[in-house]
């Protein structure tokens, strides 16, 4: 219990900055304090400083713009995507055959179904490092909690409701798999450690090569673009949004309306603001040059 003591101490005190992290240190050392009062006194200085910290626009500004915005649809996305790949897959796997790969038509539901999950796992990371490096950058000093509320949004967003014609919950493999782990494994692998990854980036003082960025932006602009109608049906089947067939009466059809469009200039704006400070950054040093 005292090793974890200290070890919580140890944590908590990196959320100080660097000059009165070492006086601390120093002071608790000093006075000898037993780890349970060290860690009472770690806690209490730490939320002190985390209050202050908040007084300022930026941590709210990101809490308004990308924690809940984009975490909660984010929870969708990757709720609806992990239970439709999961789907595919099963189905492939219970009738794979590399003989089908001969007849057109199959060939072609192949292509298209690895195309729509391979866009979605690359756009639900480039969604999630962005999302990351904005809150890194912008609330540089507030960046773990606002992404520790990022990862509750992602997590706990789709508490309450269920996907449209979901089965009654039953102790099937496939079904513990579909509707329980592969949403998980997007959450977690997809989305939490690329913002992450991406907050520690944004967290440090050097900018990002430009032309990488471009190609990257490019990319990820060019894989929502494929991934849009799923990001919006991810909210009419996950129960946020009541469907409207459109004339024909089917959904999922070419004549439904698309009432939620403005969500994947959502999900676009991280990276956009991205590429513009890398703009930015690079045009200030040949300036300075000059």
């Amino acid at each position: 219990m005292t090793r974890i003591a200290w070890w919580m101490v140890e944590s908590l005190s990196r959320l100080l900055d660097g000059d009165e992290r070492e006086v601390v240190r120093g002071d608790l050392a000093e006075c000898g304090t037993n780890p349970a009062q060290a860690l009472c006194e770690m806690i209490g200085l730490v939320i002190r400083r985390q209050a202050v910290l908040w007084c300022d626009w930026r941590p709210w500004f990101m809490l308004a713009s990308v924690v809940i915005p984009i975490g909660l649809l984010l929870s969708y996305a990757t709720r609806s995507w992990g239970v439709t790949s999961g789907t595919d897959i099963s189905i492939y796997w219970r009738f794979w055959d590399f003989s089908y790969l001969a007849v057109p038509g199959w060939r072609r539901d192949v292509i298209d179904v690895a195309v729509r999950i391979g866009s979605g796992c690359l756009t639900l990371v480039g969604w999630s490092w962005t999302c990351g490096f904005v809150l890194g950058r912008v609330s540089r000093r507030t960046v773990w909690l606002t992404v520790l509320m990022f990862a509750v949004a992602v997590f706990f967003g789709t508490m309450g409701t269920v996907i449209a014609g979901q089965p009654q919950e039953n102790p099937s493999l496939q079904y513990h798999v579909v509707f329980v782990v592969l949403p998980r494994f997007f959450r977690t692998f997809l989305v939490l450690l690329p913002a992450a990854w991406g907050a520690y980036r944004g967290s440090k003082a050097s900018s990002l090569p430009l032309v990488p960025t471009v190609l990257g932006v490019m990319v990820l602009a060019s894989a929502t673009f494929l991934v849009s109608h799923g990001l919006e049906r991810s909210l009419v089947f996950g129960g946020l949004v009541p469907p409207d067939p459109g004339p024909d009466g089917f959904l999922v059809s070419a004549d439904d309306p698309r009432p939620l469009w403005f969500l994947s200039l959502v999900m676009m704006w991280p990276a956009v603001y991205i590429l513009a400070e890398t703009s930015r950054e690079r045009g200030a040093r040949r300036a300075s040059r000059a």
